[in-house]
């Protein structure tokens, strides 16, 4: 028995089906019982008497109803044509068309078998606008089930893999896209006989998406959400609902039977979407209670509900288990029981082994560490936590702590950090220099095993990855840090990373000519962007909470390039003397390349500590300056070499020139722009001018003494500049945040004003 929201789901759903099926035929009366591609083949003569009969028929019957079309039967078996559908928030996404075929039913004589599932029962016809191309990499499919994996691609790559468990419950195959392992979310089939998506490009509205916001904007928004999740409870957006729901019902402290009533529904409505989006949603629940002050008692059985129904089958996703252990621990820090308390300290201790960087269990373990332990390892902890950039989530906390106190206490970690210190040696000094430490432990939790299991003396190949990034981009900060990750997974002699800054989508100091033009060459569109020799990389955007696939998916893509050997060497030489930079380089082996290559030199600056607004504190392999155009310099008498001396100042002056310049242009305010320019490296690299790939890379520190001149203020210019007074500051404390992420996305450049290419 289906209730109404149940029925007005289906048919808005069906809106899909009954165009399509009446598009494909428009003389069809009759709608079989399971949506095809292939029609019936009919006789035209028998065709052409059969709708003559019929007209007769309808002339002589004088009820107006049997004039109106049957609507259309729901499909009984999964086979068929669909479109799988995307909820989100306001509308539902057309991904793909799809054609499945399940085994065939036995006749009624004959014995039925037992059900097996039909291997490769999924074939994918066509693909949304908008939507990446895709491959499906395995599937199977009963009579009423479907599971399926599927490969985004990029260029033939991939670059996400998702896999869809669903069933067929009333004419619609409800169930749930797992992406990457790491995550579910509700995700539907749709019928239809259309063999492509040309008619079905736009988005639909999500059942119930006017009713959600009017609840959620209502005066009493518990009670509009609770009849909205009692009304609507087989719709997608039911479950975006409930965990609003349940969380102002822990904030306005409801009767424990309340509260109980409306998590039963919770878990209900979950499992019409598949045991895993189910078990995720017990999980939740059981993350929201531990949390809680009062009834954070609550929260072990629905973590045991969970547990029991993964050991009954289901493949677990990769946070389950620490998202299990966490809740778990953190009903035992609520206990007055100082075993149990004992217990959850270790719980989380235990986990922290194999989840290094997750900030919930180090923040878990200050806590513990704090009041239960040792002062020197919550400060350990604290490290990780002070010296990386934020979470969105966070973000929101702190914010919220600061606005309302006495409804919720959460202090940054650095300030508890600086406490801390001061508290065990009585001022701050060191301090500055453990947050760097605590950032490179930071990178190093990352690393995984298969990175260190490379046989790093095969191959003599060195692989260049270059990024694009900017100091105000949130979701640049995954792509960063996984360059970082990388740089700690192997040494310069194997990998070189480069950092282009732009100023996307805000003005960024560490920005020059240079590293704008080299973002051209590539043609990117937005930041982040990242290239492993010469060539792209998709899918490493994102927050610190897609560090690790950031991390995973550009490793991919260099490991294979690590054992490779190449004729091509770089010798090159970086001294500083005299206040001059004398740099040399010298190629050979290239005679074997068949295209034009370039010579690719750069400056760029290690170690550069620079707070950026979003939370990027240490900044390596920054370039500072290409010493020639940004595609390099070309063979001179089919040689590849570089000899010349810079002096220090030019060098330094024309960075400082183009920051005053562009202060000038957009208003910005560059004070304080970190212009040390002292741990400078030279990278060198050999790139085919048409293919754009990375041949060989050689990189060296520049030695000597690097010193800068100082300027005697009498000889600048006696031209005033400008009071900057009102100019917005690059420095922000509060840099816009990603929003919840979805597929992995690009900061876009703003619209800059023409700048003067500067000679060399």
């Amino acid at each position: 028995m289906f209730s109404i929201s149940r029925v007005s789901l289906l048919l808005c759903l069906l809106i899909i089906t009954v165009g399509c099926q009446k598009g494909a035929d428009p003389s069809s009366e009759k709608q079989s019982s399971a949506p095809t591609n292939e029609s019936a083949k009919t006789d035209s003569k028998e065709t052409t008497s059969s709708k003559t009969e019929t007209a007769s028929k309808s002339a002589d019957k004088e009820d107006p109803k049997s004039e109106e079309p049957k609507p259309p039967e729901l499909p009984k078996t999964v086979t068929g044509n669909w479109v799988l559908m995307l909820p989100r928030q306001q509308q539902m996404m057309p991904l793909y068309l799809l054609k499945i075929t399940a085994p065939e039913t036995p006749k009624s004589d004959e014995k039925k078998p037992a059900e097996k599932p039909t291997a490769q029962a999924v074939e994918l016809l066509a693909k949304g606008a908008d939507v990446a191309p895709a491959k499906i990499l395995s599937s199977k499919a009963t009579e009423l089930t479907v599971d399926f994996d599927e490969s985004l691609l990029n260029d033939g790559k991939e670059f996400l893999r998702f896999n869809f468990q669903g069933k067929l419950k009333t004419g619609v195959i409800l169930g749930n896209i797992s992406f990457n392992g790491e995550n579910c979310t509700p995700a539907l089939l749709l019928p239809t006989t259309e063999a492509d998506l040309s008619r079905i490009k736009e988005p639909m509205p999500s059942p119930g998406a006017q009713e959600l916001m009017q609840a959620m904007q209502s005066p009493d928004p518990f009670k509009q959400l609770n009849e909205f999740t009692q009304k609507m409870s087989t719709v997608p957006l039911a479950l975006d609902a409930y965990p609003t729901l349940v969380a102002i019902a822990l904030s306005q402290k409801k009767d424990e039977k309340v509260l109980k009533e409306i998590l039963g529904r919770y878990v209900e409505a979950a499992e019409l979407w598949g045991t895993r989006q189910q078990i995720d949603t017990l999980i939740s629940i059981g993350s929201m209670l531990a949390k809680s002050e009062s009834v954070s008692g609550l929260a072990s059985q629905y973590l045991d509900q969970a547990v029991e129904l993964i050991k009954k089958g289901a493949t677990p996703l990769s946070g389950w288990k620490s998202d299990i252990a966490l809740a778990k621990a953190r009903v035992g820090l609520k206990s007055k029981d100082p075993e149990q308390i004992k217990s959850a300290g270790k719980l989380l201790q235990e986990e922290l082994k194999n989840n290094t960087s997750n900030r919930e269990i180090l923040t878990e373990l200050v806590h513990y560490e704090k009041t239960h332990g040792s002062i020197d390892k919550a400060i350990d902890h604290l490290g990780i936590l002070a010296g990386s950039p934020l979470t969105g989530h966070e973000r929101q906390l702190i914010a919220a702590s600061k606005q309302n106190p006495k409804l919720l206490k959460y202090e940054h970690p650095q300030d508890t950090l600086t406490a801390l210190w001061k508290e065990k040696h009585g001022s701050t000094e060191g301090l500055d220099e453990y947050l760097k430490k605590s950032f490179k432990r930071f990178l190093q939790g990352f690393v995984t095993k298969e990175a260190k299991s490379v046989d790093l003396k095969k191959g003599n190949r060195v692989s260049l990855v270059e990024l694009f990034t900017g100091a105000s981009c949130p979701p640049c900060v995954a792509a960063d840090l996984a360059t970082g990750v990388i740089e700690a997974s192997f040494p310069h002699s194997k990998v070189i990373v480069l950092r282009y800054h732009q100023h996307i989508p805000a003005p960024d100091p560490l920005t020059n000519t240079d590293s704008e033009a080299r973002f051209i060459l590539y043609n990117h569109g937005g930041t982040p962007s990242t290239n492993l020799n010469g060539q792209v990389i998709p899918g490493v955007a994102g927050g610190v909470e897609q560090v690790d696939s950031s991390y995973k998916q550009i490793l991919e893509a260099l490991i294979p390039t690590l054992s490779e050997t190449t004729d091509v060497k770089i010798d090159l030489s970086a001294v500083a003397r005299d206040g001059k930079l004398e740099l040399k380089a010298n190629v050979a082996g290239t005679e074997k390349i068949k295209e034009p290559l370039r010579l690719v030199a750069v400056l760029a600056e290690d170690e550069l500590h620079y707070k950026a607004p979003n939370g990027i504190n240490i900044h390596d392999m920054i370039v500072r300056s290409m010493l020639s155009e940004p595609n390099g310099f070309p063979a001179v008498d089919g040689k590849l070499s570089l000899n010349k001396t810079v002096p220090l100042n030019d060098f330094k002056g024309r960075l400082t020139d183009y920051l005053s310049a562009f202060e000038e242009r957009s208003g910005a305010n560059f004070t304080g722009a970190p212009l040390g320019l002292e741990k400078l490296h030279l990278v060198v690299f050999v790139q085919g001018e048409l293919s754009k790939d990375v041949f060989q890379v050689a990189s060296v520190p520049v030695s000597g003494s690097i010193v800068y001149k100082t300027v005697n203020p009498e000889k600048k210019s006696e031209k005033p500049k400008p009071v900057k007074a009102t100019k917005p500051t690059v420095k922000s404390e509060k840099p816009v945040e990603k929003t919840k992420p979805e597929v992995k996305s690009e900061a876009k450049p703003k619209a800059k004003p023409e700048t003067k290419k500067e000679k060399k």
